[in-house]
């Protein structure tokens, strides 16, 4: 009785359009965190990397503010 209850809650079309909407809302978290870990869509990853070859130029820039 339990189970069929059960069931028939996760089958119904608002479950099924909720489960979907998270489940899409995480996919794009994982690629939107794997962008960032990846650095190289991130705009601000291109900085880190110009960074770590150019230490010195980057360090002049940074103690001009």
């Amino acid at each position: 009785m339990i189970m069929t209850k059960l069931l028939k809650a996760l089958l119904h079309p608002v479950t099924q359009f909720n489960l979907m909407l998270v489940g899409f809302l995480v996919l794009i978290q994982l690629v939107h965190t794997h962008a960032h870990y990846t650095m190289e869509v991130d705009a601000d990853s291109y900085v880190r990397q110009w960074c770590k070859k150019n230490q010195d130029k980057c360090e002049s820039f940074v103690e001009e503010y």
